[in-house]
């Protein structure tokens, strides 16, 4: 964060130079689910390298509308924080929960003291005006909007990645905010956690003489579906009841799978992509390993040899004991031309990025490694070694969840 201290701005230098390239500034409206304690802040973080060209600190600084003067030649804006508290009026009840249990609206309200963990009357919220900033030419603006439907496109794409971005810068401020007292309701935001429609407005710098920046709202949960059923099959149900029971009394040896590569789903569509790329990564782990043991039983095989099988390290386990005990085809991570390649290239690489060195996975890379790791297991149902025994894994494998 850049300290914003004098000069004030010049008015003989608020303009960029002629040449100097347009600049992009799409700002979304955030409320949070809990609050801040901040009245209200602004801040301006910059990112690595040199200036753009052509901008100089007092033109960035009336840009980002500020008062004075940015105070480096090579800064960078990315982002722009305005930080405000609101008070919400009165109790806000389970309507969808007192008409499915009518008994529930009767239930005596608590009263609580009106503050920062209140949920009765004048409960505070805090309210995030969030900018990003880039060059014009590498946003929707810049492309051909001849084919409006491409266009259309585009930009909702455009706009969903830059809402991922925002939350994750957002997400770093407020897990420090959280650290410093050791708040722990502050936890990182997902996109569920947010109201469904976020606001957003387009500005370009400098600004033409006929341009009318759009706005509209971004549909934060757009990963619900809407093609769904109205309602599920009795049959569909029965059997979603029966797999819990199964696994709870030990006897779904992939249940554990499953939730994994659901985490790995739900992380992506709420926008968290590093959760999504090591639980991807850690359901492939469960799966293999779960294999062994299933197939040890099944197939009925030397028991003391299996200790060995699961104590090897994954990468061995992969490259040598998949081929010989689980599939009937070599395994080569370093074709990318392969399902078990693209996984390791895509999947368990970038897992190891994050957790070794600390990068931060983009939504096309989370999406990437959530395929990968379904192709994965469906290329291991399809090559599992043909045994009457086993079919029902290899049916299992191929089933339309893992996808």
């Amino acid at each position: 964060m850049e300290e914003l201290n004098p000069p004030p701005l010049d008015p003989e230098q608020i303009d960029p130079d002629p040449g100097a390239e347009p600049i992009a500034a799409l700002t979304f409206l955030l409320e949070l689910p809990h609050c801040l304690r901040i009245e209200e802040a602004i801040f301006l973080v910059s990112d690595r390298g040199g200036s753009w060209p052509g901008w100089n600190p007092h033109a960035i600084g009336h840009m980002a509308g500020f008062e004075r003067a940015l105070p480096e030649d090579d800064l960078r804006p990315r982002f722009k924080v305005h930080i405000k508290q609101t008070l919400i009026d009165g109790w806000v009840p389970l309507l969808a929960a007192e008409k499915a249990f009518p008994g529930w609206a009767e239930v005596k309200r608590p009263r609580r003291p009106p503050g920062p963990t209140s949920r009765g009357k004048d409960e505070l919220r805090s309210v995030i005006e969030i900018t990003t900033y880039e060059l014009a030419d590498q946003t929707p603006l810049g492309s051909d909007a001849g084919d409006q439907e491409r266009f259309r496109h585009d930009t909702i794409e455009w706009l969903s990645r830059r809402l991922d971005e925002v939350l994750s810068f957002l997400n770093q401020y407020l897990v420090i905010l959280a650290g410093m007292r050791d708040e722990w309701h502050m936890s990182a935001l997902s996109r569920s956690d947010l109201p469904r429609d976020a606001p957003w407005k387009l500005t370009l710098f400098p600004m033409l003489a006929d341009w009318t920046g759009p706005s509209g709202t971004l549909d934060v949960h757009a990963t619900i579906r809407d093609d769904l059923p109205a309602e599920r099959s009795a049959e569909e149900i029965t059997y979603a009841i029966e797999a819990v029971h199964q696994a709870r009394r030990g006897q779904a040896p992939f249940f554990q799978f499953v939730e994994l590569y659901q985490a790995a789903e739900h992380h992506l569509g709420s926008g968290r992509h590093d959760q999504s790329v090591i639980a991807a990564c850690t359901a492939t782990e469960v799966l293999v390993n779960t294999l062994f043991r299933v197939l040890w039983v099944c197939l009925e095989r030397e028991p003391t040899k299996l200790p060995g099988v699961l104590s090897a390290p994954f990468k061995n386990q992969l490259i040598d004991l998949v081929p010989k005990y689980v599939v009937g085809a070599p395994v080569d991570l370093n074709d990318t031309g392969t399902a078990p390649g693209r996984w390791y290239a895509e999947c368990y690489k970038l897992r190891n990025q994050i957790v070794h060195e600390g990068q931060k996975a983009g939504a096309g890379e989370a999406y990437d490694a959530k395929v990968a790791t379904g192709d994965f297991a469906r290329w291991i149902g399809q090559e599992l070694q043909v045994d009457p025994r086993t079919e029902w894994i290899k049916n299992f494998l191929d089933f339309r969840r893992v996808s």
